[in-house]
């Protein structure tokens, strides 16, 4: 059903007008007034033919204002991919009444039951309006309530020709019963239709929520500890005159805690920017040899306080297109991790092979590994409780998740393969210029 609905073009419709920019619950506002001008467009072209073939009242008079609404409502189309959708809904929701006047006033009158619509239209601006324009919204309502109220007690039925299929009360009965299971049918569409985006809007609200608390957790849990230990190490370097090698070991516990949380913010405002849609990929050509050794000497400090030696094995110099900062992130975050949960006096493989178009960049540690239930939930995205590296190293639980987003953004991947207490082997790819 979904490629049927693709193939006919029918979700591009319904899409026009809709950007990244706007929010789930405008889109779906949006998708609404287009379904609704298209319905519209849909039942005008139908009428106009049936009208003809029936022999109704006036039906040149009735066919130009068709015309004329079906003008209208392409026009709304077009004003939604300008993005003016204000102006849009405006004149969606007059011009859909107009047709239903003239037909019932100069036309069929109340045979046919044409005028049953005037119902749905006043249901069509609580669907297509927010909740600030509550006054226009109770205006159309009341519009089209005090039009059906017109007809349904005041009007008059129509004339009809003799020798016309209209003069036939049972033809008359068949256009009053398809206007009964029309309204119900396209208010039960806007309905199902609305229901299934506010089911979007809600699961979209419990990934907000979700992601908030999981930026309180770090900011709480995470940034608490290694800016509490500068502050202690910095008290103590303010009030006393410490020998060499206690200045040495502060310093070296500053930068530890410098660089671990440096690591922290760059993950959560790159998983935050991407989860935003603010992120912004700048390939160019870079030295795949550069950016990896830039990565050791950044953690080499972390590496040799535990003792792990960091193993390079890039025979070639080899050119990739990528962002710099996304991919010196990802970079970073997993031989971290690799550090992280290795054991002691262990070693962390680096290893590259070129599959063209593609580079293969993996580091492969013997360390704790993990179990197939937590790599299911770190690579389906789902939430987790980070695991303490060997020595008691805090992680955010946020490392692989951004790692993922930013290769996606390059067109790069991410592999895992993972054993308990045999260790762990990450490889991604990266785009590789021949």
């Amino acid at each position: 059903m979904s490629n049927l609905i693709d193939k006919l073009g029918i979700r591009r419709l319904l899409n026009l007008g809709v950007t990244e920019e706007l929010s789930l619950d405008s889109s779906v506002r949006v998708q609404l007034s287009n379904l609704v001008s298209v319905l519209g467009i849909f039942s005008n072209i139908q009428y106009s033919i049936f009208f003809v073939i029936a022999g109704a009242p006036h039906y040149q008079f009735m066919n130009v204002i068709h015309v004329m609404v079906i003008s209208l409502l392409v026009f709304v189309l077009y004003l939604n991919t300008k993005e003016k959708y204000f102006l849009a809904r405006i004149i969606l929701v007059f011009t859909i009444s107009v047709p239903l006047f003239f037909v019932s006033t100069v036309s069929f009158g109340t045979s046919g039951g044409f005028y049953y619509y005037f119902l749905m239209f006043a249901i069509v601006p609580f669907v297509i309006f927010p909740y600030e324009e509550k006054w226009l919204i109770l205006f159309v309502f009341l519009m089209n309530t005090v039009f059906y109220l017109w007809f349904e007690f005041f009007g008059s039925p129509g004339i009809f020709a003799e020798g016309t299929l209209l003069y036939h009360k049972e033809v008359r009965d068949l256009f009053r019963i398809n206007s009964v299971v029309s309204c119900l049918s396209f208010v039960a569409l806007f309905m199902f239709y609305f229901l299934r985006n506010i089911n979007r809007i809600q699961k979209e609200m419990i990934r907000i929520n979700d992601h908030k608390d999981r930026i309180f957790s770090i900011l709480a849990h995470d940034l608490k500890g290694p800016i509490g230990t500068m502050s202690t190490f910095l008290g103590y370097l303010t009030t006393s005159l410490p020998e060499r090698e206690e200045l040495i070991f502060a310093l070296k516990e500053l930068k530890k805690s410098t660089n671990q949380t440096y690591l922290v913010l760059e993950n959560l405002l790159d998983w935050v920017r991407n989860e935003t849609k603010k992120t912004q990929c700048n390939p160019n050509k870079l030295s795949l040899s550069v950016m990896i050794q830039n990565a050791v000497e950044i953690l080499n400090m972390q590496a040799a306080e535990k003792g792990i030696h960091i193993e390079t094995k890039i025979a070639d110099e080899y050119l990739v297109f990528c962002d710099e900062r996304m991919t010196a992130t990802v970079l970073r975050n997993i031989l971290s991790n690799a550090i992280k949960y290795s054991h002691p006096n262990g070693t962390v493989v680096i290893d590259v092979e070129p599959i063209f178009p593609f580079i293969e960049i993996s580091f492969e540690d013997n360390g704790v590994g993990m179990t197939e239930d937590l790599l299911g939930k770190i690579l389906e995205g789902k939430r987790f409780t980070s695991r303490f590296g060997t020595v008691g190293e805090k992680g955010t639980g946020l490392g692989l998740l951004v790692c993922m987003e930013l290769l996606k953004e390059q067109g790069g991947s991410l592999q895992v393969t993972s054993k308990p207490k045999e260790g762990t082997k990450i490889t991604i790819k990266l785009p590789l210029i021949n």
